[in-house]
């Protein structure tokens, strides 16, 4: 009997603490995403400003997931901003960054360079201020976030033996 509860007290403490390393992980990856997301942006507005690239010349070159996710809907759709909402369609649906890039993905290629170029500007400044936000969720919420969840599994331990 014993031995049981001492497995349990294990299992409540592993459950604890892989529940706060998961919420820790969720804010570190969208702190991630967000950067990748900037560079991106970043990238196309340099790619268009000073090399007059089409947005589907800038996105073969592109290796983030988010990138990496268009070129592969590319393939399978008729037009840039097809795929990328469809890529937009896999990413967590309440977020504020999901509606700017689906926003951003239905103008691609659909207006004059200067437009476009406004338009991505916007877009990385709000990616940039969102990025900021994020850092500092993480920074101030991401290991206190684990360590809860780890207490709460020692303490489900504690109570259980």
């Amino acid at each position: 009997m014993d031995v049981i509860r001492i497995l349990a007290a294990a299992l409540a403490a592993a459950v604890g603490a892989l529940a706060g390393y998961r919420k820790s992980r969720e804010l570190k990856d969208r702190a991630v995403f967000l950067a990748e997301i900037s560079s991106l942006l970043e990238r196309f507005i340099i790619g268009i400003k000073n090399f007059k690239r089409t947005s589907d010349e800038l996105l073969e070159n592109e290796n983030g997931e988010f990138g990496r996710l268009v070129k592969c809907y590319r393939s399978e759709q008729p037009d840039i901003r097809a795929a990328w909402e469809k890529a937009c369609g896999n990413l967590p649906a309440k977020r504020e960054e999901t509606a700017l890039l689906s926003e951003l993905g239905r103008s691609l290629g659909s207006s004059d360079t200067e437009s476009t170029l406004r338009l991505l500007e916007q877009c990385a400044d709000r990616v940039s201020q969102l990025r900021a936000s994020a850092d500092a969720e993480f920074e101030k919420r991401g290991r206190a976030v684990f360590q809860i969840g780890a207490l709460c599994g020692v303490g489900a331990a504690v109570l259980i033996i």
